[in-house]
């Protein structure tokens, strides 16, 4: 017994714990540490400690063992490049980012990492240019800021097929072929991935119209989207609403029938926000459908509208944008709630149109809180509301009609099926 406690006082003269933080109501002394929790995101990769178990004999070997990795960065080691890539990279567009690659081989595994891609397309939501098109030839990128703003292949030539661009959500563009199939394609222009949409159930005729709903989400990894299609049936005065899902990779039609005949006929296609599917008719109204409820609800548009004005979102709002001419002074009505009353005006100082005061206006979108995208002569011009600045984009078409489809400029993913219909 006497030999016993001896070397049990041995024991606890190389400890270099101290007495007193040993808990005495235990009749042995033995610690556990595991280190498996400790986990790194960088660069796409994921790597784990493996777990470790000590008792009192091994603790010489315990300053080695929970040492923190040289690869990993505690906040308190941070470097300003660290700061940034962490935590600024995420708000950036994607044309920026793909420069960034290049600063350095962890930017450029941070920058590929699909949890950076996955932040990117929930931290980063400005419109960032607008795709052009003219009917019969390819599209074409209208970029805000073309330093800051762009992709690589403008006219989608990664597309299996000649498409036109008929609507966009969030990163994501809607796309549909010029041949014969009339095949719809998602895909994204800044990664060049896309996914070919399978055969919808009922027949879509020319004078289908379509919008895509894409609502990225932080808690998320999955591309979920869908495209809402509103089918005009044959021979008949009424609307079907046909909604492809990415989540299954099928379509299904909705129980609800639009009978109305202010519905009809839809004056191209839609656009998405906060839950709803917005379409305008010739008729002087606009084609609400609830996605979350799958039901349809008709409003009216102002009396004064014109072809040269433009349904909008406006700061998170349905609004109605109408060009309006007095004397040699252009200012653009902006119409808003459920009765599409007059909301305020928002004037287009001559000093800053110059020549162009005496071209044709045509309104295209309210975009980023501040800045009208509109058309005058031959211009497409950028007017910002706050500032009174004007900023020529691009010459405009005035040789027929031309869509212009708000942008953003985002890795938004298409999903697992990527390719897989090609």
């Amino acid at each position: 017994m006497a030999e016993l406690v001896d070397k049990q006082m041995e024991e606890t003269e190389d400890d270099p714990i101290m007495p007193d933080e040993v808990d005495s109501s235990e009749g042995s002394f033995q610690q556990n540490i595991s280190i498996s929790s400790l986990m790194l995101m960088d660069g796409g990769s994921h790597e784990m400690n493996p777990s470790c178990s000590y008792k009192s004999s091994s603790y010489r070997s315990l300053e080695n063992c929970v040492k923190f990795p040289d690869h990993i960065k505690q906040k308190e080691d941070m470097e300003i490049q660290d700061v940034v890539r962490q935590y600024a990279l995420c708000f950036l567009p994607a044309k920026s980012l793909s420069r960034f690659k290049t600063v350095s081989k962890e930017w450029l595994s941070w920058i590929n990492c699909p949890f950076f891609v996955h932040t990117q397309t929930n931290r980063f939501r400005h419109i960032s240019g607008l795709f052009c098109q003219f009917p019969g030839e390819s599209p074409s990128f209208i970029s805000l800021n073309p330093v800051a703003y762009g992709v690589p292949n403008p006219t989608l030539c990664f597309l299996p097929e000649p498409v036109d661009v008929r609507t966009s959500c969030n990163g994501l563009l809607g796309c549909q072929s010029r041949l014969g199939d009339n095949a719809y394609y998602i895909c994204n222009p800044v990664t060049e991935g896309w996914r070919m949409v399978p055969k919808p159930i009922l027949y879509h005729g020319p004078e289908t119209a379509i919008a895509l709903a894409f609502e990225p989400d932080i808690l998320n990894f999955e591309a979920q989207y869908e495209l809402i299609c509103a089918v005009t049936l044959p021979d008949q005065a009424a609307l079907q609403f046909e909604i492809y899902s990415s989540r299954t990779n099928s379509w299904r039609v909705s129980n609800d029938v639009c009978l109305e005949l202010d519905a009809l006929p839809l004056n191209g296609d839609g656009f998405y926000t906060r839950g709803f599917v917005y379409w305008e008719t010739e008729s002087g109204t606009v084609l609400v459908f609830d996605l979350k409820e799958e039901v349809y609800g008709i409003v009216s548009l102002p009396p004064s509208r014109k072809p040269t004005g433009a349904l909008t979102d406006m700061r998170g709002e349905l609004c109605y944008l109408l060009p309006h001419k007095e004397d040699d002074a252009w200012s653009i009505e902006v119409y808003g709630n459920m009765d599409m009353s007059l909301r305020c005006i928002i004037p287009l100082h001559s000093e800053f149109l110059g020549h162009l005061v005496d071209g044709e206006c045509r309104a295209l979108a309210f975009v980023n809180d501040d800045t009208l995208i509109i058309t005058l002569g031959k211009k497409v011009i950028a007017y910002h509301v706050r500032a009174h600045r004007m900023e020529r984009l691009s010459d405009a078409r005035t040789d027929g009609f031309v869509k212009y489809i708000p942008y953003v400029n985002s890795f938004a993913p298409v999903g697992h099926f990527m390719h897989d219909a090609a």
